[in-house]
């Protein structure tokens, strides 16, 4: 797992009642080098010092010669509740300082979201975004690549680990694949959370290949922006992980996302991977234009094609935020001022579409740029805009040689290993469609 250098780290007490997840708990600190008895034991008596506590780290305040400001953020260790009905915190709540989010406390206390039916047609139809409905599934919530466009990287006051891995695939996991035949891949990717940073201590995607090997016709992604990848050579049952790599150019790796792999260090990773026989699939996702994007995604596009063959290339620009917001979140200086001047000029029309704050004129001509570059090098890789407008895709399809209604994509439920879609009569078509049926 990473270096993390965690300015504290926590347990909820209950992690001390099950020698399993205890156990888990000691091989990612000695992986870190941490000793057990360092760690801050999370009471009821003593939840509101905690609390506290916790808030008061992040962002730090000071950071070392050498360190990496998001390896610093605190680490609190819990168990996933997954009784039938969770307890009330609204009690625990009222002890707490002023202002402390329930949020907060459902991460301590391992109220985590288990699985979610992403992007079903009527959601993706209200908000004009084409996409595939998946499930994802997530035991972490938070993340250390401290990445500037993403909440989470900028503002998470600390990273919550859920432990009871065996009970979550048996409670969670193999019911999802039970319950949802015409999901095919299922994502590992809940909470802002990147989770193969964390093995391979942690074990999750050890007992995930295990419990998809367990059914015929099952696989599952793993979605990162780190490099992190050597120990998937000794997971048994490898062959059910797909990996998506959300991808950037050189600058926007440098600049954006301080503590996550580089962009050749990502390409390296496919490369080890596909030599251990995963499938790799490339999303540059979120683009962001920066200062001469064109030559910066071009130069990282001849990389990526000639170090690896992934089943698909997918671009998604920087989208799901204001002008205001990106003003306030990312460094403008450092982005193309056409793109910057565009946002702000349309940030009025812009107000409530999802796709923003970049208008539609723009992300097409950056998105038609990344085609053009991609086919100078290959002219067979499949090819998707991810999360997109309708009109957007209506604009490209051509030049991405894809059906909207029925395409090949890097994360989706369908798009089993070998560029092949797992349709099933019941499940045909994309959210670009206007019914399931």
């Amino acid at each position: 797992m990473y270096a993390l250098t965690p300015s504290k780290i926590y347990m909820l007490d209950r992690v001390r009642d099950d020698p399993v997840c205890l156990a888990r708990m000691h091989r990612m600190l000695s992986a870190i080098g941490r000793q057990p008895e360092s760690v801050v034991r999370i009471t009821e008596d003593n939840l509101p010092e905690a609390v506290e506590e916790l808030a008061s780290f992040w962002p730090p305040a000071a950071v070392p010669d050498g360190a990496v400001r998001s390896y610093m953020r605190p680490l609190v260790f819990t168990t996933i509740d997954l009784s039938h009905r969770r307890p009330d915190l609204a009690p625990l709540l009222k002890r707490c300082p002023t202002g402390t989010a329930l949020r907060t406390l459902s991460r301590i206390y391992g109220h985590f979201t288990t699985a979610v039916d992403q992007h079903p047609h009527q959601h993706d139809q209200q908000r004009d975004m084409v996409c595939w409905p998946t499930f994802n599934l997530g035991t972490m919530c938070g993340c250390p690549h401290g990445c500037t466009y993403c909440p989470a990287g900028r503002e998470g006051k600390f990273i919550a680990v859920g432990l009871n891995l065996e009970e979550y695939m048996e409670k969670v996991v193999g019911p999802v694949i039970e319950l949802y035949p015409w999901n095919k891949v299922f994502r590992m990717i809940l909470d802002g959370a990147d989770l193969i940073t964390f093995e391979p201590e942690y074990g999750l995607h050890e007992l995930f290949a295990r419990k998809l090997a367990e059914y015929e016709g099952r696989w599952g992604h793993f979605h990162t922006n780190s490099a992190n990848v050597a120990w998937l050579a000794d997971v048994p049952h490898r062959d059910r992980l797909v990996g998506v790599w959300s991808t950037a150019c050189d600058a926007m790796a440098r600049d954006f996302e301080p503590g996550a792999g580089s962009a050749a260090e990502r390409i390296e990773a496919m490369r080890l991977c596909q030599e251990m026989g995963i499938p790799v699939r490339i999303k540059f996702k979120p683009v962001i234009p920066v200062v001469n994007w064109r030559q910066e995604y071009a130069s990282i596009i001849d990389l990526a094609l000639r170090r690896t063959r992934p089943e698909s290339i997918g671009f998604g620009m920087y989208m799901w935020h204001t002008y205001d917001e990106m003003a306030r979140t990312l460094d403008l200086s450092l982005l193309d001022p056409h793109c910057v001047d565009a946002a702000r000029e349309s940030a009025d029309a812009m107000k409530g579409v999802v796709t923003g704050p970049f208008p539609h004129e723009v992300r097409r001509e950056i998105y038609r740029h990344l085609i053009r570059e991609v086919r100078r090098r290959d002219k067979d890789v499949l090819l998707y805009v991810s999360t997109e407008s309708r009109e957007m895709w209506d604009d490209l399809k051509d030049e991405l040689g894809q059906d909207p209604r029925c395409y090949i994509c890097g994360c989706s439920s369908v798009a089993v290993p070998g560029r092949k879609l797992a349709l099933s009569p019941a499940f045909r078509y994309s959210t670009y469609h206007p019914t399931p049926l």
